[in-house]
């Protein structure tokens, strides 16, 4: 194949893949968004509050226990060996038995810090779901290595539709938080046995072969650093604000976030799953052209997110007293928070998988613990500032003050592009300003 049909076909399955990955996206978004119009009638904030808990303790133990085994299928040449792919399986099995034995070990100790009594019993069984993605078919790196995400999609929306309908009914029929246990044990289930029926490729079969285990383990060390740190630098914000925010509005944070990073999650989804390996591709084959392809992307990316959070800077208040009842209405004000932050965030956020493709991982990770440190940092500042309220602010501020670390870092790789920054820039500022000064802050200042 000449270099320029490999261009093309490289452009065709990326913009494939990313039409898959970001219509995947929206459907299972507006899945979310619909259950919750529905679970915030029947439970309280509160229990939002605790399953925000429960979820950022899962992932932070399988972030900080991630060794990278997908991100090994997709960058090594032993893919399409089967010694190597169950070697990989084996690994990933016994990660997730890890994941379960820590949480349940961290259970109690975590229901004392949060002074909740329901986390000793439910962080255990809702981990049980690290279990059973383990035995996820590693057919679905593959895929991702080639850049196919059309069965992944599939597999993600059918997987999270039975998550939302279990839910449902099982709030329906008695409303507490295992009714958001169970529903996300089962999507779990059935997402890991639909990968092994519906994408192609070898079944897994458990297998341990030394060299292959070295490879992976001594790839994943680097993956493990950068993983925990983007943990502290997301979810982990979460187990933060649970300490400095109460439970309800934990709660409230959650619901604001669901729908002010729909987009902005979109961008993570197809960066990881779509750009990084089409940027390894990039490196591979004419590394000159690296730039002005993410410039592109970037462009692409930065657009729709912008404008998405500037209308909830705006209408924030007035989206969530439309959607939800009264009880949920000062998540109208977090909205409009975090979606401050994000209009200047996401110039940072579209850079992702570039470092990785370049084999820049340890400048990544570096990145990564100053974004932990800047947004973990800001809530403790804010809060002993300005209380509650100063804790959102200064978690939204730290996408701001990450950009020009972000800006310097990029443009010493000659990766830095004004046309796309600068406008955004001048106009996340003016916008700032106007939202600022046209609304009333006094009520949330007085959480």
């Amino acid at each position: 194949m000449s270099q320029a049909a490999a261009t093309v076909s490289l452009k065709l399955r990326t913009f494939r893949a990313a039409g898959w990955t970001v219509g995947g996206h929206v459907a299972s978004q507006l899945l979310r968004f619909g259950s919750n119009l529905i679970l915030t009638r029947l439970l309280f904030p509160e229990v939002f509050g605790l399953m925000a808990i429960i979820q950022a303790v899962m992932m932070g133990v399988a972030m900080l226990s991630d060794i990278g085994v997908s991100q090994s299928i997709i960058r090594s040449n032993r893919a399409h060996d089967e010694r190597f792919m169950n070697t990989a399986w084996t690994i990933q099995i016994a990660k997730g038995v890890f994941v379960w034995l820590v949480l349940c070990l961290i259970a109690a100790p975590l229901a004392s810090a949060y002074d909740e009594p329901l986390l000793a019993w439910m962080l255990p069984v809702a981990g049980l779901a690290a279990v059973i993605s383990g035995f996820y078919s590693t057919n679905g790196a593959m895929a991702s290595r080639n850049i196919d995400a059309r069965r992944i999609t599939f597999i993600s929306l059918g997987g999270y539709s039975l998550t939302v309908v279990v839910s449902v009914l099982l709030a329906w029929y008695e409303p507490t938080p295992w009714a958001l246990v169970w529903g996300n044990l089962i999507g779990a289930a059935a997402q890991m046995l639909a990968s092994h029926v519906l994408l192609p490729g070898a079944r897994n079969g458990l297998a341990w072969e030394r060299e292959s285990a070295r490879a992976i383990i001594s790839f994943g060390g680097a993956v493990l650093l950068s993983s925990s740190l983007s943990f502290f630098a997301g979810e982990g914000n979460k187990l933060v604000a649970g300490l400095l925010l109460d439970m309800r509005m934990l709660g409230l944070l959650g619901l604001a976030s669901t729908l002010n990073l729909v987009i902005w999650s979109a961008i993570q989804l197809v960066g990881s799953r779509v750009l990084y390996p089409a940027y390894s591709e990039v490196m591979r084959t004419e590394p000159a052209r690296l730039s002005s392809i993410v410039e592109r992307s970037r462009f692409v990316q930065v657009l729709p997110t912008w404008g998405a959070a500037m209308f909830f800077a705006v209408f924030g208040r007035q989206v969530i007293e439309f959607l939800y009842d009264p009880r949920y209405a000062d998540a109208g004000v977090i909205l409009q928070i975090q979606a401050l932050g994000l209009m200047a965030g996401v110039l940072s956020m579209s850079y992702t998988g570039v470092l990785w493709a370049t084999g820049k991982i340890g400048l990544s990770t570096a990145l990564l613990a100053a974004q932990g440190v800047l947004q973990i940092g800001g809530m403790f500042v804010g809060s002993q500032i300005a209380g509650q309220f100063g804790v959102l602010v200064g978690s939204a501020l730290s996408g701001v003050l990450m950009y020009p670390i972000t800006a310097v870092v990029y443009a010493r790789q000659k990766l830095f592009h004004a046309k796309v920054d600068v406008p955004v820039i001048l106009a996340s500022i003016a916008a700032a300003v106007g939202v600022v000064l046209s609304n009333d802050w006094a009520g949330a200042r007085a959480w």
